[in-house]
């Protein structure tokens, strides 16, 4: 593998960022507000679950487009990757609104849940469902993650929304009674969330998550007379935004299994290959294999070859050198090796 590295631009991205709140708090309000600022150029609404906010266009300034979906996960996914790979207008990148992240998520479970009842296995739960197996909840990941990749690839700004609720703090199992705010979405949002603001309360804005150093937070902090783009230029985006860039992770679709080879399984393969060498020179490869290997010191090895040489009428084992340098890496023939991944 050859090295590959950049140098960092010190200039910040556009970032995803999460609004969750309790309902009525304000989110898609706020969201949608963003649409009217200079910095963005089209406005992509994206409702999943929600009535769609025809009204909000009545907000002075703002100006967005609705983006039709029929509501399954695969139309969602679609309508979300077509935002995402429009043009932008002019210098000015979309700004992409999903609403809500809360209601993907219960659709998501929803659907793996059917998956579940329809293969009719293991337990029923005080719904009357069967419970969701792990493959299941693994393929529920999947297609969260699928959307979050996909807004990752867009180089504007993208503005999610979720609801939160306050829950039970629970010790040793029990309610303690107190209270604890937890946004209802995979678990993963608030980590994958550039910026988190809670509205709590209309009008109360906490950031209790910001990735920035232009903005840097010791703890939740209350934002009063918060805006999006406000925001925005806390961060530095009004003197030009960088590129969106991700370390993404690529997933083996086709299924290979990575080989769990173990040093006894290379001890083994080496004394039967040992044991087929026609003479002294393919026993010279399989010693120089085994020393990249770190298993010619191991002492059924070292037996092995001592014996098969004795039998080819080989020099003393302990005299024995290879007349030639030998690459350690070199294949030897009819000895099964693991490939080990970049």
């Amino acid at each position: 593998m050859v090295l590959t590295t950049r140098r960092p631009t010190g200039r910040p991205s556009w970032p995803i960022l999460l609004l969750a709140g309790r309902e009525g708090a304000g989110k898609t309000f706020a969201a949608l507000s963003a649409s009217a600022s200079p910095l963005v150029g089209r406005t992509l609404y994206i409702g999943i679950g929600e009535d769609d906010p025809d009204e909000y266009s009545l907000i002075p300034g703002v100006e967005f487009d609705i983006v039709v979906n029929d509501g399954t996960y695969p139309g969602i996914l679609a309508a979300i990757k077509a935002a995402v790979e429009e043009p932008a207008v002019g210098d000015l990148q979309t700004l992409i609104v999903v609403d809500s992240m809360s209601r993907l998520w219960t659709l998501i479970q929803d659907n793996v849940q059917a998956i579940a009842n329809k293969r009719a296995k293991g337990r029923r739960n005080p719904n009357g469902d069967f419970t969701i197996s792990m493959d299941l909840w693994n393929l529920a990941a999947d297609q969260w993650n699928d959307v979050m990749n996909t807004l990752r690839l867009h180089q504007g700004p993208v503005v999610l929304t979720a609801r939160l609720d306050p829950v039970a703090v629970m010790e040793n199992g029990q309610p303690t009674g107190a209270k604890d705010w937890k946004v209802q979405a995979h678990k993963s949002l608030v980590f994958d969330a550039a910026g988190v603001v809670e509205l709590r309360e209309r009008g109360q804005f906490l950031i209790t998550k910001l990735k920035s150093i232009r903005v840097m937070l010791e703890g939740p902090r209350q934002y009063p007379g918060f805006t999006v783009e406000k925001l925005w230029a806390d961060l530095g985006i009004g003197s030009g935004a960088g590129e969106r860039t991700h370390a993404t992770t690529v997933a083996d679709r086709a299924g290979n299994e990575v080989s769990r080879e173990t040093a006894a399984d290379k001890v083994a393969a080496a004394v039967a290959a040992i044991a087929k060498a026609p003479d002294a020179s393919e026993l010279d490869k399989i010693d120089a294999h085994a020393k990249g290997l770190r298993i010619d010191g191991v002492k059924a090895y070292a037996d092995a070859m001592a014996a098969r040489r004795a039998e080819l009428g080989g020099p003393d084992p302990d005299a024995w050198a290879p007349a030639e340098p030998v690459a350690s890496g070199e294949p030897v023939a009819d000895w099964p090796t693991a490939e080990v991944p970049a």
